[in-house]
């Protein structure tokens, strides 16, 4: 089951004569102006800083959240803000527990680990309480990718009434594996070091973040937004993680697991960006969530990095995107 929807190659913003960025034009005079007025801050929970940015659009009382996938920050998300500003939304990003600009859990900086996913759900849910719903916005929404939609679809089971709809671009329902997930999981556990007193280890064949040509990467079809991408993260290293730990892994099967349900059966709108040449995360589990209000639009010749695809698989997920969101404003 799936949307019908029709979108348009470019969408105008709340500004005349403006349309989405162009992959042709990326860190524009604008951007870099817009990134001028975006606040970024840290809260803490104990001895972890979390970071994120916001930027308020003065013209709105609508809103959105963006939950980033595994290894990101929010410093990825500047083209997405500034088109999602210009739609006269209030935009806020948190950089998750471990990843971006935030604190990292172990004492080597680039593995991507987590103890328990319910950490990130907790942090999520206290950056929520502590920043976003105290600005009391009419129409607040939820924007997530990959791990990030995951995180955010088991936040709505806990928390339904935060936000009137979800957008997830790639949704980490499940993960795409080699073999067998339930063997993949097993062994994971059999690997963990975690509680051993070794502390966490790399899942097999893991290691420290590496920079991959774009010849051989599976995220994009832009190689203009990918080596802008890239450029971002060597100029920021402090943000590189490399694989995922073991206890990341299995933890984050269950949670995918988790998450499918919570979709399927939910009670807040969610529309699913499906990226029509995912070799990142499995979308059959995507196609398992729809029902109820979770409802799928697929995104011809787009690879897992949605929002980072060519102009024309972009723009037409973010025009599925806003004509979503907007159907669900009060």
């Amino acid at each position: 089951m799936s949307i019908a929807l029709e979108p348009q190659a470019n969408i105008q913003s709340d500004v005349p004569g403006m349309s989405f960025s162009s992959e042709r034009n990326l860190d524009s005079t604008e951007q870099q102006a817009m990134w001028l007025q975006v606040t970024e801050s840290v809260i803490k929970i104990d001895d972890i800083s979390l970071a994120y940015s916001f930027i308020e659009h003065p013209n709105s009382q609508k809103a959105i959240v963006i939950s980033s996938g595994r290894i990101e920050s929010y410093i990825k998300y500047r083209e997405l803000i500034f088109d999602l500003y210009r739609q006269g939304y209030s935009i806020y990003a948190l950089d998750h527990r471990g990843q971006g600009l935030s604190s990292r859990t172990t004492s080597n900086p680039q593995q991507g680990h987590i103890g328990t996913f319910d950490t990130y759900i907790d942090d999520f849910a206290h950056f929520i309480e502590t920043v976003v719903k105290p600005k009391k916005y009419l129409d607040l929404f939820l924007v997530g990718h990959s791990m990030g939609g995951t995180i955010g679809t088991l936040y709505m089971e806990r928390h339904p009434d935060t936000f009137r709809a979800a957008a997830f671009s790639a949704p980490m329902f499940g993960i795409k594996l080699p073999i067998g997930r339930r063997f993949i999981r097993w062994l994971a556990r059999l690997l963990d070091t975690t509680d051993s007193g070794k502390g966490p280890n790399y899942v097999l064949g893991g290691g420290d973040y590496e920079s991959v040509e774009f010849a051989k990467n599976d995220l994009t079809h832009s190689q203009l937004r990918y080596e802008n991408y890239k450029k971002l993260y060597l100029q920021h290293p402090q943000v590189q993680v490399g694989a995922p730990t073991n206890r990341w892994l299995h933890e984050s099967i269950d949670a995918a697991e988790r998450a499918v349900l919570a979709a399927k059966h939910g009670r807040v709108p969610i529309l699913m960006l499906q990226a029509d040449e995912d070799t990142v995360v499995d979308n059959f589990a995507q196609y398992r969530a729809v029902g109820g209000l979770c409802q799928l639009v697929n995104i011809p010749h787009a690879r897992h990095e949605v929002f980072m695809e060519k102009d024309e698989a972009r723009n037409f997920a973010i025009d599925a995107l806003l004509k979503f969101l907007a159907s669900h404003q009060a």
